[in-house]
């Protein structure tokens, strides 16, 4: 028995009907009557006998045991309407529907031979014809496609959206898949929908869509509902989904969603790897790297990052190109290190950006550039790479590859001080500290360098022992300082050694102990710190926590003050002056006085000119004697003032003037030195440089009376009635030049 297919197509009117695939010959009187018109003779000229007469007169009727099926697209109650008319010889509703399964399929058959065959307009009428007048949901799925593609048709995203939807309602997998990604990846025009996307995904991953399996794990990990997402990836992974084993190996390895399994992550992440994924060659990389699952084996581990890498997967080239830079299984190869970062920088990679840089910077593998450096520190450090933004900020402050400008270094060191960089942390806090492109403050140092130091910065720790040393931005607290010094000096920190040291000689926060005063200063003086050299040749001179040694102490004295510590300077002049530990040589006494007093140590510069007085190591010169001792003075040196004011008084490499020297012993009076306060009494009371004062002349004798000044007392006793006239005294107070040798040399 054949089955002959009769097709109506209904809108508002009829129009067509299609028998065997043959179009029928409709007059248009007739496409506009009643339903019940159809069945009936046309009156007049229309030359129509009826539908069903119509439908014989087509020929097919000589056809052995064959029966007419019919099909009627259009509004159900017409449909019903035109069934009741057709029932008489209608073959029934089954039939219909296994008529229009068969139609369907021809159209859609054709369609893909037409496809295949590069008529592409033909195709997509034939898919057309079956999802617009069928509503089959391959063919609207193909039609989407068509749309997307632009294959055979003008390309218009929105008609394919459409279309995508009419067949994903109908339960195709591949539409449902193709609409969530819609969703998910803001394709074909559709904005943003996470609850929407994951609906398709999920509606096709229960029909067994692979790829809508993997997708929906994927969504669920982003939402942390971790063990729906395991259960969506091995659904995937078992059809043998690169993407969803390496994810679900990922599960396995961190325990996210199911008990933590290395061995199943890497046999998950073999699977992957074995189908070329270059994620899971990565990841393969990564355990073989640091022994996860697998022994440690670094070979294997380079020979996973390369197939990842030629593959594209931009952290595998930056992972490759540590191994060329490192020597991790392979030769060690600057060049290649830099090659691999920059492809990995080129598709973005922040750490292979900042890499980079640092092989511009220093010139590994490249030629240096430090203007390149600043590019890629700059393209990671606007990722936010914190490294990079310590590193920029650093090129800033030293104007390398940029020109210097203190205010940026500090905004990139902020920026990578705030993401927790270190190094940044500690570099702000010396911004701060020293105020280098931004206002000094103390507080806001040592808020930053205690980040530092808890990370175990060891010059961050230096620095908040220091503070807390000297009292910068926080309390004095000595115990703190040694804490924080204790720390920077097991670092081998050599200021913090010295400063510990320092501690420890003094009683500063901790029990004084010379034997670790000594111990701490030989530590930072075998790294070359001067102020250690000093104290550690100190320890030696005095055998303070360690045998005394003179010659020992002048070997550490001349390290110090060949590196131009100026206290070692002249404690090595005094070494050559009284023959310690040296061989005695004045010259050699006046060359480092000399330069301990061009250094500034006022202590030094009282002695130079004390040689220049008597002509010690140098030529006698009363004139340099004179300047020398101003240096001194002006510092404060009160032993200076008091010679400079004997200078004054007696005309010694000046003009003698008595009102300077007086000027100069009150500045030495009241830092207290003794005989200047007698010296200023015996002015006063003669009205030498001043306007005569017996009052003040006894309350200065009384001062250093009480420091034991003999001859203040006898000047007391003489004011008194008890002693010598004033005329004694008065010679007493002139006769300079013997009582200056006596200061000199005594």
């Amino acid at each position: 028995m054949s089955k002959i297919q009769v097709e109506v197509r209904f809108t508002d009117k009829l129009e067509s009907i299609r028998v065997g695939g043959q179009e029928m010959e409709i007059p248009n009187a007739i496409m506009t009557k009643s339903v019940e018109e159809w069945f009936e003779p046309a009156a007049g000229r229309v030359n129509w006998d009826g539908l069903g007469a119509e439908i014989k007169a087509m020929g097919f009727s000589d056809e052995k045991n064959a029966v007419y099926s019919f099909l009627f697209n259009g509004p159900e109650d017409k449909k019903r309407e035109f069934m009741g008319f057709v029932e008489s010889f209608c073959l029934g509703e089954e039939a219909q529907q296994e008529t229009k399964k068969k139609t369907v399929q021809d159209y859609l058959q054709e369609a893909k031979k037409n496809q295949q065959a590069g008529n592409a307009e033909m195709a997509f009428q034939q898919y057309m014809v079956a999802a617009r007048d069928y509503g089959h949901p391959e063919a609207q799925f193909e039609v989407a496609r068509c749309y997307q593609n632009g294959t055979g048709v003008e390309k218009n995203e929105e008609n394919a959206v459409v279309w995508y939807k009419k067949a994903a309602e109908q339960g195709n997998a591949e539409a449902q898949c193709v609409l969530g990604g819609c969703f998910y990846y803001q394709t074909l025009g559709v904005e943003k929908d996470d609850k929407e996307a994951r609906k398709w995904y999920e509606a096709a991953a229960n029909q067994g869509n692979v790829t809508a399996q993997y997708m929906t794990g994927q969504m669920y990990m982003a939402l942390s509902y971790n063990v729906a997402a395991v259960k969506w990836y091995t659904k995937a992974a078992e059809q043998n989904c690169p993407e969803a084993q390496c994810e679900l190996g990922k599960c396995y390895e961190t325990g996210d969603g199911v008990g933590k399994n290395e061995a199943k992550a890497i046999e998950l992440y073999r699977k992957a790897a074995v189908q070329g994924y270059a994620e899971a060659q990565k990841k393969l990389g990564n355990c073989y790297s640091y022994g996860i699952g697998v022994a440690k084996d670094l070979e294997q581990a380079f020979e996973c990052y390369s197939k990842a890498a030629k593959q594209g997967n931009v952290k595998a080239q930056y992972n490759l190109g540590v191994c060329y830079e490192c020597g991790w299984g392979v030769t060690k190869d600057l060049a290649k290190a830099a090659e691999w970062y920059r492809k990995s920088a080129e598709q973005g990679h922040a750490r292979a950006q900042c890499n980079l840089g640092v092989c511009y910077e220093y010139g590994k593998g490249v030629t240096k550039d430090l203007a390149k450096a600043v590019e890629w520190y700059r393209k990671s450090a606007e990722q936010g790479d914190a490294r990079a933004q310590y590193n920029l900020g650093w090129c800033y402050e030293y104007g390398e590859g940029v020109t210097k400008d203190l205010a940026k270094a500090v905004e990139w060191y902020r920026k990578a001080a705030e993401r927790g960089n270190a190094k940044a942390q500690f570099a702000l806090g010396e911004c701060y500290y020293y105020g280098d492109g931004i206002e000094e403050n103390n507080e806001e140092a040592v808020k930053w360098y205690r980040k530092a130091a808890e990370k175990d910065v060891a010059n961050a720790q230096c620095m908040l022992g220091e503070c807390y040393y000297y009292g910068y931005g926080v309390e004095v607290n000595n115990e703190e300082a040694v804490k924080w010094f204790r720390k920077a000096a097991e670092q081998d920190v050599a200021k913090a050694q010295n400063l510990l040291g320092d501690c420890f000689y003094c009683g500063y926060g901790v029990k004084t102990n010379y034997w670790e005063a000594a111990k701490w200063y030989e530590k930072a003086a075998n790294q070359g710190n001067v102020d250690a050299q000093n104290m550690f040749g100190y320890c030696y001179e005095y055998g303070k926590g360690i045998t005394k040694d003179l010659s020992k102490a002048a070997e550490w004295y001349r390290k110090s003050a060949e590196q131009g510590n100026a206290t070692a300077q002249r404690n090595l002049a005094i070494f050559y002056k009284n023959g310690y530990g040296v061989t005695q040589n004045k010259e050699e006494a006046a060359k480092w006085y000399k330069k301990a007093a061009e250094a500034g140590n006022a202590d030094a510069q009282c002695d130079i000119g004390c040689c220049y007085y008597c002509g010690e190591g140098v030529k006698k010169d009363f004139g340099k004697a004179a300047e020398w001792y101003r240096k001194s003075a002006e510092q404060g040196n009160a032993t200076a003032q008091r010679v400079l004011a004997i200078f004054y008084k007696n005309g010694y490499g000046v003009t003698q003037n008595k009102e300077e020297a007086a000027k100069w012993y009150k500045k030495a009076a009241d830092q207290g030195d003794a005989d200047a306060q007698y010296q200023l009494g015996v002015f006063y009371e003669n009205g030498y440089g001043v306007t005569q004062d017996k009052e003040q002349a006894m309350q200065w004798y009384k001062k250093a009376a009480e420091q034991g000044n003999e001859s203040a007392k006898n000047a007391i006793d003489r004011m008194q009635g008890g002693g010598l006239g004033s005329a004694v005294a008065a010679g007493a107070a002139l006769g300079g030049a013997a009582l200056l040798w006596k200061i000199l040399r005594g």
